[in-house]
């Protein structure tokens, strides 16, 4: 089967080089954190979440490390507001980065 366009393929497993997994997950992040600003869309476990990327609860770690270590709570937490958008990216966060 030939095909006119080259596919791209990345591998996580194969090298992380030029990924930019850390800048991905603080401009995920950062969009997450505009979503919560909506006073109609409290959530308690983004006020745990937000405890943990602001270093107020718990050991320092970076952004990719929460969002690899809370994956499915951010999925639910997206699923309930509504972010399709959000969504797509942390699938491609979880494929390419975690």
């Amino acid at each position: 089967m030939s095909t006119d366009t080259p596919s791209v393929f990345s591998d996580r497993y194969v090298s992380f080089l030029g990924l930019d997994c850390d800048q991905r997950a603080q401009r995920f992040v950062a969009e997450l954190r505009g979503l919560m600003q909506d006073p109609n869309r409290q959530d308690p476990f983004w006020t745990y979440l937000a405890a943990k990327l602001d270093r107020r609860s718990g050991p320092a770690h970076d952004e990719l490390y929460h969002i690899h270590c809370h994956l499915n709570d951010i999925r639910d937490l997206l699923d309930r507001l509504a972010a399709p958008e959000l969504v797509a990216e942390l699938d491609v966060l979880e494929t390419e980065c975690c």
